[in-house]
């Protein structure tokens, strides 16, 4: 078209009773491709540089091994989404924004901004674990340990159970998303339904690797003793290698708005103080998808998870798995010692189980971060509101023949979720359960973490 209206143009020169109306119409387009050319410059700038702000105790390529914004090409806000998203669920930072900042070439400097979440914690506080009841914590953990994304444990409990743990984590020790972790702990509590006290010793080691962002596989190793105190003393010893395999796309981890999270685990036992050496599978399989119809910061999300879970070889009561509680079907306690004695819930228990979820995740007030000094320092931490509509559908039996014949637990309710520093959420569920079309209980239930 430049072409055609600059020969025009050299004819109206030569001929000046040539109307002028081709020559306006040609003088438009031209200006109106300059300005156009102009706008969509402005609109998109060349990211020339890239800036972080906020850092305190991060090292700095410990963000700029999440950032895969090229540099030398105009902005794509798509990308940088992605960038913030990977930064958020590191973890380590309360909130992450970027904003561009224009240079007088006319290229900008993409810039994140940080604020990091306290890292080092120091722990002085009673619990309750349904599981296990009340105890107090002694001990600190350091979350973002030397500025390298590495987590740290030390703790002690006292109360309901006795029990020490150390543990360390780091998702990219070496080469290309390779993460190391390794726990050493020991533990004695009463078992909440079986009539023994349980005292677990062990030593595990882990070595995972990231494929991309979505794929990942961990290899572990587990050398463990359990100990059942009750009118005879019963001890298991075994070496266990277990792997992991997960396919992740979600967004945020702690409160996504799309994708999907599918996780497997197995692993083997092999009992080594068997007169005949015996072995044992567990085997877990997880699908969890997320939408969220709603967007924005207010966004309304739909969640659905399947988890069905497998004991199979060698077995007896030690390895029965039971339904009720804040992680399993919720509007249920977990069942006590005095329901697995007298039978009267037997659907309860099983080495088989399968657990389905629905929510819909409302945010009433989107998760912000701030400050507050104390005796250790200055908090930094975040804090919001989430509601939640669920129902929960579960089974529990000792051979997959029996599925057909069995009637599911129910359990639906309502809760709330409040973002917090390290543990992701403080959770309150309270449901109402049923089965066989009787109303059997209600419940609130206290937990960490969203329940997928």
């Amino acid at each position: 078209m430049e072409s055609i209206c600059n020969r025009y143009f050299f004819k109206i020169i030569y001929n000046k009773n040539r109307s002028l109306i081709g020559l306006f119409l040609c003088l438009l387009f031209l200006l109106s491709n300059i300005f156009g050319q102009e706008t969509d410059s402005y609109k998109n700038p060349v990211i020339s540089a890239i800036d972080i702000q906020g850092l305190q105790n991060t090292k700095r390529y410990i963000i700029e091994r999440e950032i895969q914004h090229p540099l030398n090409i105009p902005i794509d806000s798509s990308l940088v989404e992605k960038d913030r998203n990977r930064l958020e669920n590191l973890g380590i930072f309360s909130e992450v924004t970027w904003n561009e900042l224009p240079l007088e070439d006319g290229t900008s400097i993409l810039n994140f901004r940080v604020i990091e979440s306290i890292s080092l914690l120091p722990i002085f506080s009673p619990v309750y674990n349904e599981e296990m009841g009340w105890f107090l914590i002694l001990g600190t953990r350091l979350n973002n340990f030397r500025g390298r994304n590495e987590k740290l444990l030390l703790r002690g409990r006292i109360g309901n159970v006795s029990a020490y743990d150390v543990i360390f984590k780091n998702p990219w020790f070496f080469g290309d998303h390779v993460s190391i972790a390794f726990n050493f702990s020991k533990q004695i509590f009463e078992h909440y339904f079986l009539p023994y006290r349980q005292a677990t010793r062990e030593f595990k080691i882990n070595i995972g690797r990231y494929f991309g962002y979505e794929k990942q596989l961990i290899a572990g190793i587990e050398l463990k003793k359990k100990e059942y105190f009750g009118q005879d003393t019963t001890s298991f010893y075994y070496l266990s290698p277990d792997l992991i395999a997960v396919y992740d796309t979600r967004d945020i981890y702690n409160d996504p708005s799309k994708g999907m999270y599918i996780f497997y685990y197995g692993k083997y036992f092999r009992h080594l103080n068997q007169i005949e050496p015996e072995s044992t599978i567990a085997w877990t399989q997880s699908y969890s998808a997320y939408y969220s119809p709603i967007k924005g910061k207010r966004k309304t999300t739909l969640g659905f998870n399947l988890n069905i879970s497998s004991i199979t070889g060698f077995r007896n009561e030690y390895w029965l798995g039971s339904l009720g509680g804040v992680n399993s079907v919720r509007g249920w306690r977990i069942p006590s010692r005095e329901i697995y004695s007298d039978q009267s819930q037997s659907y309860r228990f099983g080495y088989l189980r399968a657990i389905s979820s629905l929510e819909i995740r409302q945010t009433i007030i989107p998760k912000y971060a701030f400050q507050s000094p104390s005796y250790f320092g200055p908090i930094r931490s975040e804090l919001g509101l989430q509601t939640t509509l669920f129902i929960d559908l579960g089974i529990a039996v000792n051979n997959w023949e029996d599925l057909s014949d069995s009637a599911p637990m129910i359990g639906t309710g309502i809760g709330i979720r409040i973002p917090v520093a390290i543990s992701g959420n403080v959770r309150l569920d309270y449901g109402w359960s049923f089965y066989n079309g009787e109303y059997i209980e209600r419940v609130l239930l206290f937990g960490i973490g969203q329940k997928f």
